[in-house]
């Protein structure tokens, strides 16, 4: 009969450890590797990626940016400043344009008297003193006043004008028979050239569609403040010389 602690050896010896314990522990061991230095090194190539993309687009933005303010303003400067946006209705105005004014000469001049009001004191000449600061060529000499003389240029909006109105007042002459010699022919080749050529630049991209009021009439136009470029050019302008003009008299 055994003894009860003969029996307990057996029943240890059936529990004997495997050979291979230890190996499982260090095996265990071995894999059970901190997480913590992989996590800092995914973090930051994490980060690295995340900075970047995030370059990649500040760069596609920045470019996208810069080439459109190239096309809404060139790099040549000007003293002429940016001038206030204002929407304006294109309506007819029988005040500067209408169909009886083309039967008679006096008729014309008359009505064209009420556009002197549209251009500058000066017909549109300013006077830029510091114009070597600037990309704008040289200046063109006239009157600042009735002893000095000095550097001006004419704003091309009045030049416009100018035309317009010269063109009106010898269509209606050749409306009305009168032989056109050579250099009324020459001037207004210039001046239908000059305005085809303005329209092209300013290139009016505002929508018109059906209204009451007829073609072209009636539609809403995003457009410079005439109000404040005309004070502008009156502010700046050379000597004032159309004052005080009969209504048979229209220079623009």
């Amino acid at each position: 009969m055994l003894t009860p602690k003969n029996g307990q050896d057996e029943e240890e010896q059936g529990f004997l450890e495997s050979p291979y314990r230890d190996c499982e522990h260090k095996s265990a061991a071995e894999h059970h590797v901190p997480q913590s230095p992989r996590r800092p090194a995914m973090f930051y190539l994490r980060l690295l990626v995340e900075l970047g993309m995030a370059a990649a687009i500040a760069v596609l933005l920045t470019r996208q940016l810069s080439g459109s303010t190239r096309c809404r303003s060139p790099a040549r400067s000007s003293p002429v400043p940016q001038f206030p946006r204002k929407m304006y209705t294109f309506l007819e105005n029988s005040t500067y344009l209408n169909e009886d004014m083309f039967a008679s000469r006096e008729a014309t001049l008359h009505t064209l008297h009420n556009w002197l009001g549209l251009s500058a004191a000066a017909r549109g000449y300013i006077h830029i003193p510091n114009w070597a600061s600037f990309d704008i060529g040289e200046p063109l000499t006239m009157a600042l006043d009735r002893q000095t003389e000095g550097p001006v240029y004419m704003m091309s909006g009045f030049h416009q004008l100018h035309c317009l109105s010269y063109l009106v007042e010898h269509f209606q002459a050749g409306y009305g028979g009168v032989e056109l010699d050579k250099e009324v022919a020459h001037h207004s080749a210039h001046c239908f050239d000059y305005i085809r050529q303005s329209i092209m630049c300013a290139g009016d991209t505002n929508l018109e569609g059906k209204t009451e009021a007829g073609p072209g009439w009636g539609s809403s136009h995003e457009c410079v403040d005439y109000d404040a470029l005309l004070e502008w050019a009156n502010t700046h302008g050379a000597m004032p010389w159309r004052t005080e003009l009969l209504p048979g008299e229209a220079v623009l």
